[in-house]
């Protein structure tokens, strides 16, 4: 399995953060996770509300913990009464953890091993998403 280094989650975000700059978007906050869920590395715009830091790095752990994007997750928190109290169960089970919203997408290598998970935090949780793929996408890694 690749891991993923410092230099290249520092790319990613500076990535991320181009691509929420090019759709005017509100200052966000992208934090990278190894696979281990342990930060890598953060950036947190000027301007943005401190609470999005904890907000993108939940969208992140949240991915590795299910091993799924939280836009999937999201997806299915809207499925029907028992996925959502599945998803609150898990936030039970993790103290607030999992944010069942777009923003947090896994980070895999060209085996489609998981190396990382990425979350962003400002913007329409859909626009963050798009941010954080643009930053994955230009580093040479897939979703």
């Amino acid at each position: 399995m690749t891991e993923l280094t410092l230099q290249q989650a520092n790319s990613l975000i500076d990535a991320a953060l181009k691509a929420a700059g090019s759709k005017n978007m509100p200052p966000i906050a992208v934090a990278v996770l190894d696979s281990g869920a342990h930060l890598k590395a953060l950036q947190r715009e000027d301007g943005v509300s401190f609470l999005r830091v904890q907000i993108a790095q939940a969208k992140a752990w949240g991915a590795l913990g299910m091993a799924s994007n939280t836009g999937l997750i999201a997806d299915r928190y809207n499925q029907d009464d028992l996925q959502r109290g599945f998803i609150n169960a898990l936030n039970a089970m993790t103290g607030g953890q999992i944010v069942p919203l777009p923003g947090g997408v896994l980070v895999r290598d060209s085996k489609g091993c998981i190396v990382a998970a990425v979350g962003a935090a400002g913007g329409v949780s859909r626009e963050d998403e798009a941010c954080v793929i643009a930053g994955i996408e230009a580093i040479g890694f897939k979703v």
